[in-house]
């Protein structure tokens, strides 16, 4: 794709002004704004929140922290295959972003070239749709690679969860029902923690499924869509908050919290942990889950919904320091 192809597609005097300045870098400037884009590109940083979630269900899976060597390989599995995975919706996504971008303001601080990362790289123009399908493969292939060390067998959850991902981008035009698509992807990615270190013969794994899937729905899917409302009806695209409303969008949320925290209770006790994890995990559900669930329920509006989504975030990092501090003490 040339440049001038980059500007004629995306068509917004925001973006082709964006790409000007793109344009305009060359060495190592340019080397920098390429590695921010392709990291934009595939949310690094969620990736963190996704390897917490993983190594979570390994532990409540044997009620032990795994081998350093386990450890080391599901981080770089979970690290790229997300990254893979993210990078795959954003060039689904492609025609869709740009439009979006098209209703930016000019002084949208979306565009800010001061931010850690570019997001929508590719509908942007910083990088060419050829350069993002060869990164969402090259991590792919690692991604892969690492999962065969771990263990051969788990390959196929990595297809689905991108298969999922792709229904997830196809069916925002037509359907509301697309958020199961992207809470099914979560929940395998996070039993695949579960799946290196046992079997799923236990009905703590149904149940560590259940949590995390209520989980997705009401602390990041729906509450991150009412950011867009107005945007998404506009643009035709079906979410909770645009069909159904935002007050009764409001009350899913909380009643998915509700429920995957009630989940947690068994989940916990079932699987064994110790007594001071169940409080402090009840606790911080609480405070990170039910409470601004609440608010949200009360006030449906973007900047409540978005104290939920990253306190929501979170959730599963603080519950994996709150274990393994545990585990580390009472050994």
């Amino acid at each position: 794709m040339s440049e001038g192809q980059k500007i004629s597609i995306t068509g917004s005097p925001n973006i082709a002004k964006a790409n000007q300045g793109f344009q305009g870098k060359s060495g190592n400037s340019r080397f920098v704004e390429v590695s921010r884009a392709l990291l934009g590109m595939s949310r690094a940083i969620v990736a963190v929140f996704v390897v917490a979630h993983a190594g979570l269900a390994a532990i409540f899976a044997t009620g032990n922290i795994p081998s350093i060597q386990i450890i080391i390989l599901g981080i770089f599995a979970c690290f790229f295959g997300t990254g893979a995975l993210i990078g795959l919706n954003d060039l689904l996504d492609i025609d869709l972003d740009r439009r979006r971008l098209e209703q930016e303001d000019e002084g949208d601080g979306d565009l800010d070239l001061g931010s850690l990362f570019i997001h929508h790289p590719v509908a942007r123009g910083v990088i060419s749709v050829s350069t993002g399908v060869i990164w969402v493969v090259l991590l792919s292939i690692i991604s892969v690679g690492f999962i065969f060390l771990l263990k051969p067998s788990l390959w196929p959850i990595f297809v689905l969860i991108a298969l999922s991902s792709a229904f997830y981008s196809i069916l925002g035009l037509y359907t509301y029902w697309k958020f199961l698509a992207v809470a099914f992807a979560v929940t395998l990615g996070a039993l695949s923690g579960w799946l290196v270190v046992a079997e799923p013969n236990t009905s703590t794994f149904v149940l560590f499924g259940v949590w995390t899937f209520l989980w997705e729905i009401g602390g990041r899917n729906v509450p991150n869509d009412f950011n867009d409302v107005d945007e998404d009806e506009a643009l035709g695209v079906k979410t909770i908050p645009v069909i159904l409303g935002k007050e009764l969008a409001g009350k899913i949320v909380f009643y998915a919290l509700l429920a995957s925290f009630f989940v947690s209770v068994p989940l916990m006790v079932l699987s064994e942990m110790p007594w001071p994890f169940i409080v402090a995990a009840l606790t911080t559900g609480v405070y990170l889950l039910l409470i601004p669930g609440y608010a949200l329920m009360r006030d449906p509006r973007p900047e409540v919904s978005r104290r939920l989504y990253n306190k929501s975030a979170i959730y599963p990092l603080v519950l994996l320091v709150f274990l393994m501090a545990d585990l580390l003490v009472l050994s």
